[in-house]
């Protein structure tokens, strides 16, 4: 059996969404014993494909929406002969010619269309929802996108796939290693004894906006630190707090990131929605006590591991920030908590879960 997976890395992929790919790329093709996997990349340098063959595929068929994407890659893929190929993003070609499986994380664009592009609206209208139909199985990350691919893209909740996302093992550390890692991180950045983490895009519907101004609200002295790059939908210098700073190191590596939570008095995932919640996996696997926005997939992905308020309720969020500052013990319990919590999310299970539904599928 051949199976074909599309693991090119797009500019309009999220850092989860390549997290995903360069995962599976490097796990899949130990899953699927004894099958024939043809990697598909425009990046070979940043793709693991040691445990595949791999075929590099030219910059313009990586660019979403274009000819290339639609009308060249199909024709790459059928010239492979595969018996699948597994999309595994939600760019992808309208129309393939063979049986495909796609992964899908979220329609958060859908469910938030004043967030997007009037282009995003088309593509998910004229590209991803005709594909997604057509596909044999669809995979996303938590139960809670299953009622979204049926409402936006009308995709029967039979003919999805519900497959929880890992967390890197970078991200597990030692008592010993935590220790270490959070003196490194408030000497590299420095930071103050309490501080907070939000790690993310500043896309708008990851509600920054509400997460600073709960902030803000705090009375004790504590730093906020903002990872990644890109602009901010809200002022990070409008009425200042006085006992405390807002930190923005831009990208961090995943050593960095691990360090950051390992140090943290708390990390907070402020989603007004989110498709799994990888960050709040990874948090927990280093040991923060987690904050998270009360919406459905966050809860699922948490369990009883967090504590939570409503998306929009900046005066709760401060409430549970000054509680995780002024009890020891709480932070203590909610650490613990998410550490066993995180167990439950491995690569090496989302890989072969995956390859079961392969094995399904071919054997129809």
């Amino acid at each position: 059996m051949r199976i074909v997976l599309d693991a090119r890395l797009t500019r309009h992929m999220s850092v989860g969404m390549k997290i995903y790919v360069r995962e599976m790329v490097r796990r899949l093709p130990r899953a699927c014993s004894g099958t024939d996997i043809v990697i598909l990349t425009n990046r070979p340098s940043d793709v693991d494909g040691s445990h595949g063959r791999t075929v590099l595929v030219p910059d313009a068929v990586a660019r979403n929406g274009g000819f290339g994407e639609q009308c060249v890659l199909p024709h790459i893929v059928r010239r492979l002969h595969p018996d699948l190929v597994h999309f595994l993003s939600v760019y992808m070609p309208r129309a393939v010619g063979c049986a495909a499986v796609c992964t899908i994380h979220d329609l958060i664009h859908l469910r938030y269309p004043a967030y997007a592009s009037w282009k995003v609206r088309l593509y998910y209208r004229f590209i991803v929802g005709p594909a997604a139909r057509r596909a044999h199985c669809v995979i996303t990350d938590a139960q809670a996108t299953v009622a979204d691919l049926e409402r936006f893209l009308g995709v029967p909740p039979e003919r999805v796939a519900v497959i929880p996302l890992g967390c890197e093992e970078g991200y597990r550390l030692t008592e010993e290693e935590r220790l270490s890692a959070a003196r490194e991180a408030r000497e590299r950045f420095g930071l103050q004894e309490h501080f907070f983490v939000y790690a993310g895009n500043h896309r708008p519907h990851k509600n920054i906006p509400t997460l600073v101004a709960a902030w803000r609200g705090v009375r004790a002295a504590c730093d906020l630190v903002l990872t990644e790059d890109g602009p901010f939908d809200c002022s990070l210098e409008a009425a200042p707090k006085t006992n405390g700073r807002i930190v923005t190191p831009g990208h961090v590596s995943q050593a960095e990131l691990a360090a950051l939570y390992a140090g943290c008095t708390g990390a907070v995932v402020p989603s007004l929605y989110e498709g799994f919640g990888l960050g709040a996996v990874e948090a927990m696997a280093a040991g923060a006590p987690v904050i998270l926005a009360r919406t459905p997939a966050l809860l699922e992905v948490a369990d009883e591991a967090a504590v939570t308020f409503e998306p929009l309720d900046a005066a709760a969020l401060t409430r549970h920030m000054e509680s995780l500052i002024e009890d020891e013990s709480l932070r203590a319990r909610l650490s613990e908590a998410g550490r066993r919590r995180s167990v439950a999310f491995s690569w090496d299970e989302t890989a072969r879960a995956t390859a079961r539904i392969y094995a399904q599928l071919m054997s129809q």
